[in-house]
């Protein structure tokens, strides 16, 4: 499965420059965790998550306190530039949503710009890495079970189990390669087995089988 298969389309974003209520706003209206910054060319050039937000110096509420409590020290910021982390991890539309979803998982960030010859084009989150995993195995198997028909290869048998794979019926090599990436394209599946392909060819019990 490729990033562009799932990543969310449009992505929000703002220019540099933009200022900080501007962002505060799309965050919140959006439901998004993190908004890439792009120069005039579309370019990712920083990005804003909500976490750069909540370490802006808020006025402490003396309510909560039991003894006065100074005001901040420092000025709010004014504009995104200034809160913005420079020069984001960014992935490319083509890359494998796996690899991903290990990044996300190594680093603890929510989501991810996605990129095509530099410019953005979407976003990429947890969430839709985790929707991959509710596909149900019926749905899987029947997707496939047509695909693998449409290929001219419906003795190709199939067999899911939560979200594992099992192809037989495979004849050499090559049928084998072809049927597993097929399999790793559709959403829900984790893992693809092929088993036992035989050689290629008709044994000379069979008829030749056109494609």
């Amino acid at each position: 499965m490729l990033v562009r298969e799932i990543m969310t389309v449009p992505a929000h974003s703002l220019p540099l420059g933009s200022s900080m209520e501007v962002g505060i706003q799309l965050l919140a209206r959006a439901h998004v965790s993190a908004l890439p910054v792009v120069d005039a060319d579309h370019r990712v050039v920083g990005i804003v998550s909500e976490a750069d937000i909540l370490r802006v110096h808020l006025a402490p509420d003396p309510r909560a306190h039991l003894r006065p409590v100074p005001g901040p020290e420092e000025p709010w910021p004014t504009t995104l530039d200034e809160v913005m982390t420079p020069e984001p991890v960014t992935v490319l539309e083509s890359a494998d949503v796996a690899d991903v979803g290990q990044l996300l998982a190594d680093t603890g960030w929510k989501s991810v710009p996605v990129t095509h010859d530099g410019r953005l084009v979407g976003m990429v989150s947890r969430s839709d890495i985790l929707r991959l995993l509710t596909t149900s195995d019926s749905s899987i198997r029947r997707r496939l079970t047509r695909e693998f028909a449409e290929l001219g290869r419906a003795r190709w048998a199939v067999s899911v189990a939560e979200g594992q794979v099992t192809v037989s019926g495979t004849r050499g090599r090559r049928e084998a390669e072809l049927a597993e990436g097929m399999a790793s394209a559709v959403p829900g599946v984790r893992r693809v087995v092929v088993t036992s392909p035989s050689p290629a060819g008709p044994s000379p019990a069979q008829a030749p089988e056109t494609a």
